[in-house]
């Protein structure tokens, strides 16, 4: 895909939170670690202090500050920011109350603060769609200041994917244009990150699926663009194989491989 396909994939995925709603949907009705759930953890890692200003990059329709934008320590500032329009439209409407909180559209790529001006930088699950995945990074390390933290979560290419992938060939062995969606993994990621950053760690979440309607995975499915290739007789054909192991086990059991790396900026080098 080149740049420019790209960053039009991305705007025809988060014009709307329809496809972002879906996928939550999914991950919070099948997910089988009942004992916490993903965003949960995620805060968890996070580690703000009071007068901490935040900026999210990629926020999407910003679900996971649902009650903890009032939660942050003292005098705290958060941006939530997204590539979409829209997105920072809904993120605008559901926190504009808070008087902590500022909504902006904002390009990774080209990040309209100076220098040396956050002290945590978040990232999830978007790194992936950034076209110049390089720039993108070496942005966020121009903005946050010496010796903080950017967070930024990603999937594995063992997880989800690969077990679609490896679907996808069942039911239409001859075709090899399954799409590739490892620019940033949790394989990779560590070593793109290095280039910019130093003490950097990958956390795991401990995740899977026991997906019980075959529709609400195949709805997954479509709701992402990058699988807009295959065509309706694929997407009956994946039903058709996803069910018979749903009616045979009771559950279609999906592996699940997400984490986030956490890059800290280091203070000699500034």
């Amino acid at each position: 895909m080149n740049l420019t396909n790209k960053s039009e994939y991305v705007k025809k995925q988060y014009e709307n939170d329809k496809n972002l709603t879906i996928r939550g949907q999914l991950h919070a009705k099948y997910g089988t670690n009942k004992k916490q759930n993903w965003i949960e953890w995620l805060f968890e890692q996070y580690k703000f202090k009071n007068s901490y200003r935040i900026l999210e990059l990629g926020c999407g329709n910003g679900v996971q500050w649902e009650n903890r934008i009032e939660k942050l320590p003292d005098d705290c500032t958060l941006i939530l920011s997204d590539f979409s329009d829209g997105m920072v439209n809904i993120v605008w409407e559901k926190y504009s109350k808070h008087k902590n909180m500022l909504a902006q559209r904002i390009d990774i790529q080209d990040i309209p603060f100076p220098d040396n001006c956050f002290d945590a930088v978040i990232a999830n699950h978007m790194l992936y769609h950034v076209p110049d995945i390089s720039k993108g990074i070496s942005e966020v390390r121009r903005i946050l200041k010496p010796g903080c933290k950017f967070y930024s979560a990603t999937n594995g290419t063992n997880g989800m994917n690969m077990y679609i992938r490896n679907a996808y060939k069942k039911v239409n062995p001859q075709s090899d244009d399954f799409p590739d969606t490892s620019t940033f993994s949790l394989q990779n990621g560590k070593d793109i990150l290095s280039e910019y950053f130093q003490n950097i760690e990958r956390f795991d979440f401990e995740d899977s699926l026991a997906v019980t309607n075959t529709q609400d995975l195949i709805d997954w499915i479509k709701s992402l663009d990058k699988f807009s290739v295959f065509s309706e007789k694929i997407f009956n054909d994946l039903y058709d194989y996803f069910e018979n192991i749903r009616q045979k086990e009771g559950a279609i059991n999906i592996p699940k491989e997400t984490g986030l790396f956490i890059s800290e900026k280091n203070i000699s080098n500034c």
